[in-house]
């Protein structure tokens, strides 16, 4: 799932501020994870997993009870796993604070902003309220999650803002009806993870896996968003062995198995599924049947197969109807990267990302696949030739204007017969240079001051092996001044823009764009090549900005403070 502009979760969504995931959420549980249990929805013939919670404060719920269930579309009963994209995990025993919304179909409660919405307590010592983390997600099903702490006492402020907007009426507190259970007090409750692994085996035969839509396609976008659709099933088509090919038009569906797992991927649009709210951040939601009837192993990782996926799109047209052809683009080929097996990636340049890239606005086609895009693509369908596998253990020395970059040989796939290092101005990209080498070591002086990233891949005759994660490096550079004369204005649909002069003195490399919901507190970071950052979709409100100018590694002072209100 993908969420969309200022930090929240999973799957396809807005990017907010954890500010405005607060206000939207219908209430905030905090409690201790008693029971953790997946079954069957009779009503909808779909899987779920249902976390019970020991309540010790609530808010937004009057009338909440001791003990309540927390209900996420999506686990595993028996031999057969609906997973979804940036679902939250849930350890039985574990205290939690999760922020919730109402499931429209049946009125249960979910996790608001899927993993956005849930943080786990830690390091409490004899303060309930010492510290909370949260999983940023990975690509890597070997990898466990990256974690964000915060404060304890910041989040119960922004818990005490649930239910203030959005009001809570006939809630269910049980979960609602169950049938066929799978597992009670399972391992780690996680979607598109370790945990089960999966991808479709058609790629081992050169079979397509068809991509089908909901006629009419989408209302907001023009021509449906057709096209975006079929340039997203390229764009991993490009990266690997599996081949996703256009299908058919045909009416919604939602997550049933019976009706689902026909080893097809559907796109829906208008949320017939209802299991969106309005006021939720999540643009749609992407996930895939897994089976384990067949299980087939690659690079030592077993992989389950899947059966079917499925990509539903919200149905509140304010949410799309400004959006700019290169954001649509970006969140289907999104949520078929989960459809596919793809979890999230910590990193922003990646697509899979779990939030929109913010330059999205200003393009009329879809991101190309970053690094981490294209090593988990390639992971789950090796390329039909043979070619090595990522260097590891990449890292590099600075000192004066020499670099030195140094790495590992590959642990599995064709044997290198040299290696490739690439160097660019931001992630993923060699704008900065290519070098040749036959070991596992390049030196090179006189690099002028700056801001690198580096990357290295194995090579084979003429076969270009997988890259390594970017590491960065900046040469040189004393700090510039601050940036001047930084200007804002915002305007319908929630467009935004922040503009500034350059500092009176000193080199800039690279701008950062801090922005805060409080004076002084910037909550999120946004790095800027230019002198100026715009969007779209921004949810409305009262944004406080700053700019800071970088040499490198070095920061200037921060420019003055700005108050942007957006309508």
């Amino acid at each position: 799932m993908l969420t969309a502009a200022l930090p929240c979760a999973a799957g396809a969504s807005l990017r907010v501020s954890d500010e405005t995931l607060a206000r939207a959420s219908a209430a905030a549980v905090r409690g201790r994870v008693a029971a953790v249990r997946t079954a069957w929805d009779p009503d909808v013939a779909a899987i779920y997993t249902y976390v019970t919670l020991d309540v010790a404060t609530a808010w937004g719920l009057p009338d909440a009870p001791p003990r309540l269930t927390v209900k996420q579309l999506g686990g595993t009963v028996g031999a057969t796993a609906l997973v979804i994209g940036g679902q939250a995990r849930f350890v039985v025993g574990e205290e939690v604070l999760v922020f919730l919304e109402v499931r429209p179909r049946d009125r249960t409660l979910a996790v608001a902003g899927l993993a956005a919405g849930k943080w786990t307590v830690v390091d409490a010592g004899a303060d309930r309220a010492a510290a909370l983390a949260r999983d940023l997600g990975s690509l890597d099903p070997s990898a466990p999650p990256t974690r964000e702490r915060r404060a304890g006492d910041e989040i119960d402020r922004l818990a005490a803002l649930a239910g203030t907007t959005v009001r809570t009426e006939d809630v269910r507190f049980d979960g609602g009806p169950t049938a066929a259970e799978g597992p009670a007090a399972a391992a780690d409750f996680t979607l598109l993870s370790p945990a089960t692994p999966a991808r479709w085996h058609e790629a081992d035969h050169d079979t397509p896996v068809y991509v089908d839509a909901d006629a009419g396609g989408h209302p907001q976008i023009a021509g449906g968003g057709m096209a975006q659709g079929i340039a997203g099933a390229a764009l991993w088509s490009g990266a690997a062995s599996l081949t996703l090919a256009p299908g058919v038009l045909r009416g919604p569906r939602c997550f049933q198995h019976a009706e689902a797992a026909d080893g097809r991927i559907s796109i829906t649009y208008g949320d017939p599924c209802q299991e969106i709210p309005d006021s939720s951040p999540t643009l749609a939601i992407g996930g895939a049947y897994f089976s384990a009837s067949d299980v087939r192993t690659l690079h030592g990782v077993p992989f389950w197969k899947i059966t079917a996926g499925m990509v539903v799109f919200d149905d509140v047209a304010a949410k799309f109807s400004t959006m700019s052809a290169g954001c649509y683009a970006d969140v289907v080929a999104h949520e078929l990267g989960h459809a596919i097996g793809l979890g999230h990636a910590t990193t922003a340049a990646a697509l899979m990302a779990p939030t929109l890239s913010a330059g999205c606005a200003a393009r009329s086609s879809g991101m190309p696949l970053g690094i981490d895009d294209l090593a988990g693509a390639r992971l789950l369908y090796p390329p039909d030739e043979p070619v090595p596998g990522a260097p590891n253990g990449l890292g590099a020395a600075v000192s004066g204007g020499t670099v030195t970059v140094f790495w590992g040989a590959p642990v599995w796939g064709t044997p290198p017969t040299g290696y490739r290092l690439e160097a660019g101005s931001a992630p993923g990209l060699n704008d900065r240079g290519v070098f040749q080498t036959g070991n596992t070591a390049f030196a090179t002086s006189g690099v002028p001051n700056g801001e690198y990233h580096l990357r290295v891949r194995a090579v084979a005759g003429s076969t270009v092996g997988l890259p390594t994660p970017d590491v960065r490096v900046v040469v040189g550079g004393p700090p510039p001044g601050p940036p001047r004369a930084v200007t804002g204005s915002s305007g319908p649909g929630g467009a935004a823009a922040v503009t500034w002069s350059p500092p009176a003195s000193g080199d800039v490399t690279s701008y950062v764009v801090e922005v805060g919901v409080a004076p002084g507190t910037p909550a999120v970071r946004y790095v800027v090549a230019g002198t100026t950052i715009a969007g779209h979709g921004v949810p409305a409100g009262t944004y406080y900005v700053r700019v800071v100018a970088m040499n490198g590694t070095a920061a200037s002072a921060p420019s003055t403070e700005i108050a942007l209100v957006v309508p």
